[in-house]
């Protein structure tokens, strides 16, 4: 068997029979060698009819498989506990996120207690007089009639039970993606995921953490290949590096804190990338990142487990973890995973999406926003982030490098007034380059009373949206100028 074949051959009979003990008797040092890269327990050249060596091995082959088994169930047990932990420092935000529809259930009730029983009353008393024969009481006709008549009458009851449901929907998607995080691994098949919504799931566990300490920006590149992989793991292993990336960007002050996670793919693998404003990693501690309970965070913010563990689970599943950081510039964490073949893909089956419920049937959309006010930035953010995926660039450059890097916003939405002329260098760009997305641009301007600006917005073709920017008048120009290009097809 050439070199590198045998390796290959244990490694395959390991992936098929993890719990069985793999030995392998060589010819030479070589092949030892070889056989223990591949995953065997024990292996060893053992000369002909030697039984107290045969007897040695054999020994050694079951004590190490022991020893193998132990060991992956420690990890596994460290992976769950780092999973519960990282859960646990989660409770404050899905507590938020359980309470507030939570209260709109039980405000809801009461108003439609509020509502509905004097209206049940009042109907209950007109069909006793129709059964006995006597006069309809009046006050149980105005009653009724009050209740009825008006447009906030069984409209407004119905957006009540509208309401309601929405939010016990959003309750039972939290208690899901809980329950889903919280598997052990054992309990976990692969299954096929978009890669959207892999990091939506993520998202909506962890995510809030982002918007309360800066902007949480998702870029996902069109088109993304589906993956094949246990949900709940790769959804802690972006957990991790969110939550990371979230203690980084609060050890320091910054007008303009981001978190930002990508989605590319190339031939071999999906990469998830994750980028934060924080201090960065120092050089001294970049090699050690990953090692098991090693940590730069202040005490009682971590174990160290949580990068190692995620490596692990990812060259399990055949990707990689890896870092990039520049001292005092922030990190950014790049989570590769394997594109799966199309026989595996056919094999797997697809378990239905878990659902984002809002409360708004309006479907969600890669957003790039250009403006260069950090509090603005943030206000889209906040009134945009919870149906739409966010973009930022705080002028026309990176915008542009950013959609030549990849990313693919549906529509955008652009400051008119950037210093310099960047607006209009980058709509003669768009023109050019984006056609599309051209049309599909949104000008937010302050008016403003230079004439060589009125003049520009009396040519301009698209939607324009004057500040101050009200959010029911933004979100109908997103519609319209989705729908509008969707009409071009």
């Amino acid at each position: 068997m050439l070199a590198g074949d045998l390796q290959a051959s244990i490694a395959e009979r390991r992936e098929r029979e993890q719990n069985v003990p793999i030995g392998y008797i060589a010819a030479d040092e070589s092949s030892v060698l070889e056989a223990l890269a591949g995953g065997a327990d024990e292996a060893a050249v053992i000369a002909p009819y030697d039984a107290a060596q045969l007897a040695a091995f054999v020994d050694r082959l079951e004590l190490r498989a022991r020893l193998r088994a132990e060991s992956q169930r420690l990890q596994e047990a460290f992976a769950h506990s780092e999973r519960l932990m990282a859960l646990g420092t989660l409770v404050a935000g899905v507590g938020h996120e359980i309470n507030n529809p939570l209260s709109a259930v039980i405000l809801s009730i009461e108003v439609a207690r509020r509502k509905m029983l004097p209206a049940l009353e009042a109907a209950r008393a007109i069909a006793a007089a129709v059964q006995t024969g006597e006069p309809v009481p009046p006050q149980a006709i105005a009653a009724l009639t009050k209740h009825t008549a008006s447009d906030q009458g069984v409209r407004g009851v119905a957006g009540i039970f509208d309401d309601m449901g929405a939010a016990a929907d959003a309750i039972a998607s939290i208690v899901r993606d809980l329950r889903t995080f919280a598997r052990s691994d054992q309990d976990e098949p692969s299954e096929r995921v978009e890669v959207d919504e892999l990091i939506e799931h993520a998202i909506r566990l962890s995510g809030r953490e982002a918007s309360r300490r800066g902007v949480l920006e998702r870029d996902y590149a069109a088109n993304m290949p589906a993956l094949v992989v246990p949900r709940g793991r790769v959804t802690q292993v972006i957990m991790n590096v969110f939550i990371n990336a979230f203690h980084a960007i609060a050890e320091v002050e910054h007008p303009n804190h981001r978190v930002k996670i990508s989605a590319r793919a190339d031939d071999e693998f999906v990469a998830i990338t994750v980028s934060d404003t924080g201090p960065g990693i120092p050089p001294e501690s970049l090699e050690r990142i990953f090692d098991p309970f090693f940590t730069t965070k202040r005490q009682g913010l971590g174990t160290g487990l949580g990068l190692s563990i995620s490596r692990a689970i990812l060259r399990r599943l055949g990707g990689e973890l890896s870092v990039e950081s520049v001292y005092g510039e922030g990190a950014t964490f790049l989570c590769f995973l394997p594109i799966p073949s199309q026989e595996m893909l056919e094999k797997t089956s697809r378990l239905p999406a878990m659902p984002i419920p809002n409360g708004e049937s309006t479907p969600a959309r890669s957003i790039l926003v250009v403006d260069d006010d950090e509090r603005v930035l943030r206000s889209y953010a906040r009134l945009l982030g919870s149906r739409h995926r966010i973009m930022v660039a705080y002028d026309g450059r990176e915008a542009i490098d950013m959609i030549r890097s990849g990313s693919s916003p549906e529509v955008l939405v652009l400051e008119l007034d950037l210093p310099g002329e960047e607006s209009r260098k980058l709509l003669a760009w768009l023109e050019a380059e984006r056609p599309d997305l051209a049309r599909r641009t949104i000008l937010a301007t302050s008016g403003g009373s230079a004439a060589r600006t009125a003049e520009f917005l009396r040519g301009y073709r698209g939607p324009v949206v004057l500040k101050p920017v009200h959010g029911r008048e933004l979100l109908a120009a997103i519609d319209a100028v989705a729908h509008a290009a969707g009409g071009e097809h």
